[in-house]
């Protein structure tokens, strides 16, 4: 055995830097959580190249007296705990005492700070960990520290850094989220002498308007929910506002912005009915309990958190969500790209070249064209059907209240089969009642007709709605297909032959904690022998199902598998697209009657399985506005 070594300061300086000094941006993180935690209510960020030439902080806090100056700069030393027992209950963001002394390690510091009871400050110079000097010094309350020529002691660690601008992107995205976290608290940012955010404005809502601007803002929806010793409160988005990566998600849990996939699960759980496969939610969520029921001691850089009643906390989460969401289910309010007079502009519309353009209309060559193009819009009125040909009409619309009578004998085949009846036969109408005639004027909506056989024109209290009727008739399938599982998860049906499979160690590890989850939805499942399992019985709505592709799925997270999985979901939803009307169909007046009933006094969502709209509208005001009938 080689001889044990004690490691000199120099080195494990340099270590522990690898572990908290990642980047520029963890740096920033770091000194900025600092001047959060001296109190500090106007914090001033500032770097040059990427963070690499300069990274400036500037705070109004409560500084550091002059004698424990150079004691800041030494490895574990910290004013946030001073016993074991206040590792059980953090409430500042910095704790461990490593940050201060692993940047001095990589980088040529320079500080001035002053309390407020001190009537002159100090100084202190550091390179590469190195103390220069320590010298009394006249400064403003607070602290202002400089960290320049970062990595320049550590060459390898400088390599392997991004250009210079994706390092400003990784510090302009780590300020956002302090920006956010600390709503009440002004910041102001510089990045190469040009300020980015003079953010003053005190609230959350203020401070997302700085970040991302109005739409943002015009798109996202309040939450607020307390439930014992738990509080969720913040910004989620519109269905209708979602983006193409998590990155526009922000969690704040008691003032500190972490990453907790936990929370990160539940939330787009919550969302799986309302988005298109591949978009995610944004949100800007604070989440606040008591700090001894949560770790914020699990990694370095403190940007996980570990909690003692997860299980509570994902129900919290996955139900305060979704019941906003279904709050706020209303028709999209459709709004054009460009005004109307901008849209003029991009058209062709003179055929004739020798007269002039008119901004804002059209001009008199295109007159004639343009009554053409009125003439040749399909716009279609409802059609009545004789009573005498009711019992006889055969129609794809078959959704009503009961597609599915509970039958604990039906399998997939039998409720597809059940699907392609007409929708007179599903709901017993064997004529028309004057129930029915009144249906639409009881719902308090008109029925203008239909656009291209697609899409259901209506007029509701001075709204104009377009109803997508396969995608509306596609979600009241897909719930009801849900809703039949729900009830019948647990009648299973055996298989002619069990299947079969094997897992690796992790695999198996998992899947042992977790197999009450699939045994809870119905599936008879039961070791076979060393990392093989056996499948015996199956839920029945789902016997052909293609267990391969499920179990695959399934071992992908078996944790988030609920009665909600996405495997399961994606199975309905090709069933319930492929039975539902399609585009294109004409349908009866009585069939567009039921499917509105349907869609809309069940307070469906206003989305298909596949997150595309049901429903849009236009205000009469904004139809006005397009016609210049008001400005």
């Amino acid at each position: 055995m080689q001889k044990i070594n004690i490691l000199d300061s120099s080195i494990y300086n340099r270590i522990s830097a690898g572990e908290v000094v990642e980047r520029p941006a963890s740096v920033v993180k770091e000194l900025v959580e600092n001047a959060l935690d001296a109190k500090s209510t106007f914090i001033t960020i500032e770097i040059k190249e990427g963070g690499t030439k300069l990274i400036k902080i500037t705070d109004n806090g409560s500084g550091i007296d002059y004698s424990d100056l150079k004691k800041a700069f030494l490895p574990h030393a910290t004013s946030k705990i001073s016993s074991v027992n206040d590792l059980d209950s953090i409430s500042t963001l910095g704790f461990r005492g490593e940050a201060l002394a692993s940047i001095a390690a990589v980088s040529k510091i320079e500080l001035y700070s002053k309390t407020n009871t001190q009537e002159i400050g100090g100084k202190i110079n550091i390179t590469g960990g190195v103390f220069e000097e320590v010298v009394e010094h006249a400064c403003n309350d607070g602290t202002t520290i400089m960290v320049k020529d970062l990595f320049y002691n550590t060459p390898a660690r400088l390599k392997f850094l991004k250009s210079n601008k994706q390092e400003e992107n990784q510090i302009t995205n780590i300020i956002n989220r302090l920006i956010l976290a600390n709503p009440d608290v002004s910041f102001k940012y510089i990045v190469d002498d040009k300020v980015v955010y003079n953010a003053t404005l005190k609230g959350l809502k203020e401070k997302i308007y700085t970040i991302y601007g109005k739409e943002f803002v015009e798109n996202l929806i309040p939450v607020k929910r307390e439930n014992g010793p738990y509080k969720v409160y913040g910004y989620v988005s519109l269905p209708s506002f979602c983006k193409a990566n998590k990155t526009y998600q922000t969690l704040i849990v008691n003032g500190r912005y972490v990453a907790n996939n936990l929370i990160s699960v539940a939330i787009s759980n919550a969302y799986e009915n309302f988005l298109m496969k591949g978009k995610f939610p944004v949100f800007i969520l604070n989440f606040d309990l008591s700090y001894d029921d949560i770790d914020v001691n699990v990694h370095p850089s403190k940007m996980e958190v570990k909690f003692k009643d997860s299980k509570n906390i994902f129900s919290l989460f996955y139900s305060t969500i979704l019941q906003t969401l279904n709050d706020n289910n209303a028709p999209i309010n459709y709004q054009f790209a460009n005004t109307i007079e901008e849209e003029v502009k991009t058209q062709e519309f003179v055929q004739d070249k020798n007269l002039p353009k008119v901004n804002g209309g059209f001009s008199f060559a295109d007159l004639q064209s343009f009554s053409e193009d009125i003439n040749n819009i399909n716009v279609s009125n409802p059609k009545y059907v004789d009573d005498s040909n009711l019992s006889v009409l055969k129609s794809p619309l078959i959704e009503n209240i009961e597609i599915y009578s509970g039958s604990k004998n039906k399998s997939i085949e039998n409720i597809e089969a059940d699907m392609n009846k007409s929708l007179f036969e599903q709901s017993n109408i064997v004529k028309a009642t004057p129930v029915q005639e009144k249906l639409i004027e009881d719902l308090h909506y008109k029925v203008i007709g239909s656009l291209f056989n697609t899409y259901i024109l209506i007029e509701h209290n001075n709204e104009f709605l377009l109803v997508d009727q396969h995608a509306g008739h596609e979600r009241l399938l897909y719930d009801k297909l849900i809703n039949n599982f729900e009830k019948d998860k647990l009648i299973s049906q055996p298989l002619l032959l069990p299947y079969i499979f094997t897992v690796n160690e992790l695999e198996d590890d998992l899947l042992e904690s977790n197999i009450y989850i699939l045994q809870s939805l119905g599936f008879e499942i039961e070791p076979f022998g060393r990392l093989t399992y056996k499948i015996n019985s199956v839920p029945n709505i789902l016997n052909n199902i293609n267990l391969e592709e499920f179990i695959n799925e399934v071992l992908k997270n078996l944790t988030s598998i609920s009665t909600n999985n996405e495997q399961i979901k994606n199975y309905f939803a090709k069933i319930a697209c492929k039975s539902a009307v399609k585009g294109g169909q004409e349908l009866s007046k009585e069939e567009i009657d039921i499917l509105l009933k349907d869609i809309f006094s069940n307070k469906t969502t206003l989305l298909c399985p596949h997150g595309r709209p049901i429903c849009l509208k236009l205000t009469k005001i904004e139809i006005e506005k397009m016609f210049k009938r008001i400005v």
